[in-house]
């Protein structure tokens, strides 16, 4: 981080939030691989679009299109209490919090990447 009176910059919370997301794509395709049979790499895009199993993630794709379109090089308070709020796993939650929740008791990479977003998130 640049200055620690300075909130996040766009830069420290890039690579963990994207690595986060491709944690999530992973660790869903190989459960949906699991009970479908084995997919190219195009037949799994179009499902991650199109299938509802999916839509769950669209949260936090939504939230990384629209931090990689700010100007600003540090992150509002705003955005950073928006990533918080939505990784903040809860079963009562949004769709998102709640397979979140599991994932996170689930598969230890996604713990890992969660607590990646997290200290890049100190300010």
């Amino acid at each position: 981080m640049h200055d620690a009176r300075l909130m996040p910059s766009l830069a420290d919370i890039r690579a963990p939030l994207l690595e986060l997301h491709k944690t999530l794509v992973d660790a869903e395709r190989e459960s949906y691989e699991r009970s479908r049979g084995r997919m190219q790499d195009g037949e799994f895009l179009k499902a991650l679009i199109d299938d509802p199993a999916f839509a769950w993630l669209g949260a936090l794709t939504a939230l990384i299109v629209r931090l990689e379109e700010l100007e600003p090089a540090v992150l509002s308070k705003e955005y950073v209490a928006e990533i918080r709020r939505l990784l903040k796993p809860d079963s009562s939650g949004s769709p998102f919090q709640r397979k979140y929740q599991d994932l996170l008791q689930d598969r230890p990479e996604a713990l890992v990447a969660h607590g990646a977003v997290m200290r890049a998130l100190q300010a």
